[in-house]
C-alpha cells in the first residue's frame, strides 16, 4: 500500500515537472522546431494562410458546434478538477517514465501541435485557456490517453513503434482533437456519468478523496473507448494541427497504417487500442483524400534524426 501511494506521488511531481520543463523550453522547442514562421509557411502556402486562410475553409472545417454544445456544461476550472482524476486514474495503472529528456521532448512538441488548435468557449461564453500537460507512460501497450482539461498521454511501447516526430505530432494531435472537441465531456453525459463528474469536481474543490465508485466510472470510459464519430473527427483535426505545425500531414495516416500492419487483438500490447477504435485501415483511409489534395503540398519536415535519439533511450 505504502510502495503504491509512493508511486501516485511521485507520479504527480513528475506530471507536474513535465509541464514547468514544457513551458521553460517551449520557446527554445519552436525556434529548433523551424520557428512559428518558417515551420508554417509550407502549411500556409497549400491551405491560404493560415487557421483563417480561405484554403482552410475551402478544405478542412473546424466544425465546432459539437464541441461547444459539450463545454457549455463545465468551466474551464472544472475540466481541469477532471482532467486530475481522469489522469490519476490512468497513473494508478502504470506511473509515468523516469526520463526527464524524454518527458521534456514530448512536452515540447506536444505544446508546439497544441497551439495550432482553436481555442473553444466554455459555459459562460469565454476562451477555454487549457493547461496542457503531456507525460509519457512507462507500459509496453502501444496507446495513447487524453483527458479533459488537457492531459495527454503516450505510452512508451507506442514511442518504440514510431520513426519520426511528424508521427508523434499526429498522435499527440489526435488527443489533443479530443480535449478540444470535447469528446470525453460529451462522453460523460452520453454515459449518465453526469452526475459523476459532479462529485469528481467537488471533491477536488473540497481537497476531498474521490469515491471508488467515480474512480471505476472513469476507468469504465476509458474501457468502452469514445464514439466512433468521435475518433474520425479527432484524426481529422490531429493530421489538420500537426500540419499547422509545420510537420508533414502523413505522419497520423503512417501511424494509422502501422497499426493495421502490426496489431492484432491477439497481442496484448494492442488489444485496448483495438478495441477501442475504428479499425485503423478505414481511419488511415478516410484521411487519404486530404492528404491528395489540400495537404498534396505542405511540408515534409519530419525530424526523424531527432526522434530517433530520443528513442534510443526508451
Amino acid at each position: 500500500m505504502q510502495k503504491k501511494k509512493h508511486w501516485k506521488t511521485w507520479a504527480v511531481a513528475m506530471a507536474a515537472a513535465a509541464l514547468l520543463t514544457g513551458c521553460e523550453t517551449m520557446p527554445s522547442a519552436v525556434n529548433s522546431l523551424g520557428g512559428a514562421g518558417g515551420l508554417t509557411s509550407a502549411f500556409n502556402n497549400v491551405m491560404g494562410g493560415g487557421k483563417g486562410g480561405s484554403g482552410l475553409n475551402n478544405g478542412i472545417q473546424d466544425v465546432i458546434g459539437g464541441a461547444s454544445a459539450a463545454f457549455k456544461d463545465y468551466s474551464a476550472e472544472e475540466q481541469r478538477a477532471l482532467g486530475t482524476e481522469f489522469s490519476s486514474v490512468l497513473l494508478g495503472a502504470r506511473p509515468l517514465l523516469r526520463n526527464d529528456a524524454v518527458q521534456r521532448y514530448v512536452n515540447q512538441v506536444g505544446w508546439w501541435v497544441a497551439l495550432q488548435a482553436e481555442m473553444p468557449k466554455d459555459k459562460d461564453g469565454k476562451d477555454i485557456q487549457f493547461a496542457w500537460r503531456f507525460g509519457v507512460i512507462d507500459s509496453d501497450a502501444v496507446n495513447a490517453y487524453a483527458t479533459p482539461g488537457g492531459y495527454v498521454f503516450v505510452t512508451v511501447g507506442l514511442l518504440r513503434k514510431l520513426n519520426n516526430e511528424a508521427e508523434l505530432a499526429g498522435v499527440l494531435g489526435h488527443e489533443i482533437a479530443h480535449v478540444v472537441r470535447g469528446h470525453y465531456l460529451s462522453a460523460l453525459k452520453k454515459g449518465g456519468f453526469t452526475q459523476i463528474a459532479g462529485g469528481i469536481i467537488q471533491a477536488r474543490a473540497n481537497n476531498a478523496a474521490v469515491s471508488s465508485a467515480m474512480v471505476n466510472a472513469v476507468r469504465n470510459i476509458y474501457a468502452k473507448g469514445l464514439d466512433q464519430s468521435d475518433e474520425f473527427d479527432a484524426d481529422r483535426q490531429g493530421l489538420l494541427y500537426a500540419a499547422r505545425a509545420g510537420y508533414q500531414a502523413a505522419g497520423l495516416p503512417t501511424v494509422l497504417q502501422m497499426y493495421a500492419t502490426t496489431g492484432t487483438g491477439a497481442d496484448a500490447n494492442y488489444q485496448m487500442l483495438l478495441s477501442t477504435h475504428p479499425a485503423p485501415a478505414e481511419r488511415a483511409t478516410r484521411l487519404q483524400p486530404l492528404l491528395a489534395g489540400k495537404f498534396a503540398s505542405a511540408s515534409n519536415v519530419t525530424n526523424e534524426a531527432r526522434y530517433v535519439a530520443i528513442r534510443q533511450q526508451l
